[in-house]
């Protein structure tokens, strides 16, 4: 199956969220995989596609996106996301062996860089679960001696599916605990940042290792290609229906 890397650059997010949509609108043309890693720029809070803004929250110090996808919210801020595009056919037949199927590709990469990485298991979801992913455990996260490190949300189509994610890079409890409300404690409890595991660790060092993680756990070989213009311009077309507030 024809498969393709993205090595992207930072952009702001509602563009990111387009383009992560575009992606998936390709596979409608060619059943094909793509994987994608992008950074944020500004830093962006991005929530889930049913998650409600909590009022007092409106008034924050970062622009707000809406995913294509569920889960809850995100500060993108020194993060590495990923985004996993693919058909339906061959990676599952539900959500769930969906997202087993692609924190495959995720831990495989992360023992590449000497971590110990591991399935959290996944309590069933409450009305008080906070707000923030990194405090919310939900299928097949991916994390280190129980506490999450990427955090991932999925959208599904008749054609396949997006599933991308946030890898914490920076310990950004202080940011997190201000913006959430939060006590810090309780991240630290939940969260644990990749810096704090590989002080030295450099982005291109854990895209890399990622891509070759998803090479060798689903048995891809990726083709490295980058976003054209016209991409680009069809993408920027749709980016607004994703902003919330900025």
């Amino acid at each position: 199956m024809k498969a393709t890397v993205i090595f992207d650059t930072c952009r702001e997010g509602s563009l990111n969220m387009a383009l992560d949509s575009l992606l998936l609108q390709q596979l409608r043309e060619e059943e094909q995989v793509f994987l994608r890693f992008y950074t944020w720029c500004p830093a962006t809070v991005s929530i889930g596609l049913f998650q409600k803004w909590q009022q007092q929250q409106q008034h924050s110090p970062y622009p707000v996106v809406r995913r294509p996808t569920g889960g809850k919210a995100v500060l993108h801020l020194l993060d590495v996301s990923y985004s996993f595009v693919g058909p339906l056919s061959g990676f599952g037949n539900s959500v769930l062996e969906t997202y087993f199927l692609v924190s495959q590709g995720l831990i495989k990469g992360l023992e590449l860089l000497g971590i110990p990485a591991e399935f959290l298991p996944a309590p069933l979801p409450t009305k008080e679960d906070p707000s923030s992913c990194f405090v919310h455990l939900s299928g097949h996260e991916v994390g280190v001696a129980g506490k999450k490190l990427i955090g991932s949300a999925q959208a599904r189509k008749p054609w396949g599916f997006l599933q991308h994610g946030s890898i914490m890079v920076e310990p950004i409890y202080h940011e997190m605990a201000e913006l959430f409300s939060i006590e810090e404690s309780e991240i630290r409890a939940h969260a644990i940042a990749l810096r704090e595991l590989l002080p030295d660790i450099t982005i291109g060092v854990l895209e890399n290792a990622l891509r070759e993680g998803f090479e060798d756990a689903l048995d891809l070989h990726f083709t490295q290609a980058e976003f054209s213009s016209k991409e680009l311009s069809q993408a920027a077309s749709f980016s607004g229906k994703y902003a919330v507030c900025s």
